[in-house]
């Protein structure tokens, strides 16, 4: 599969769950995002050796890159996750709602979204890295802060994109 036929099923990927979301949320979906191309690569792989064999140390760097059919901007606009997050946490809210990595696609920007080491698609390796951090968030957390169930699939939502919680619901 090329990667233009890649970015055309990610398009039209993203346009179903719009779609989706949209009728869920009484919205009009967005448009239809135009891809020239898609590609990830890793940046700083290093390995770290363990009594059990050698693993990657998760230090190193996933960086998505997307670039819409008409760039109508020299610059492109590099997403930076917070902590606890994830790049994916660009692409957009945990309700549904674009976010901005895809507004940005829209107007017509190249998009770089990275997800910092150790976090996101790039491997967490406990013991490298360490225990989570008593500041990690918890479904319990994100169950209080939107007055759900634990339960509620919403809140699992929140917890995976964690940079996106809102009150908002449009």
């Amino acid at each position: 599969m090329t990667r233009r036929k890649f970015g055309e099923l990610v398009s039209r990927a993203t346009a179903v769950g719009a779609l989706a979301a949209s009728r869920l949320n009484a919205q009009t979906p967005g448009p239809i995002l135009d891809i020239a191309e898609w590609s990830y690569r890793f940046y700083g792989v290093e390995h770290a050796l363990l009594a059990r064999g050698t693993v990657c140390n998760g230090m190193q760097m996933y960086v998505e890159r997307w670039i819409p059919k008409d760039v109508r901007h020299p610059y492109p606009v590099v997403l930076i996750h917070g902590g606890f997050g994830q790049g994916s946490d660009w692409f957009s809210t945990f309700d549904g709602r674009r976010g901005w990595a895809t507004l940005f696609l829209e107007q017509g920007y190249k998009v770089y979204v990275l997800d910092r080491p150790g976090q996101g698609r790039n491997p967490y390796q406990p013991f490298v890295h360490g225990a989570f951090a008593a500041q990690a968030p918890t479904f319990e957390a994100a169950s209080r802060m939107l007055n759900l169930p634990v339960s509620d699939p919403r809140v699992a939502q929140a917890v995976a994109s964690m940079n996106q919680w809102s009150s908002r619901t449009s």
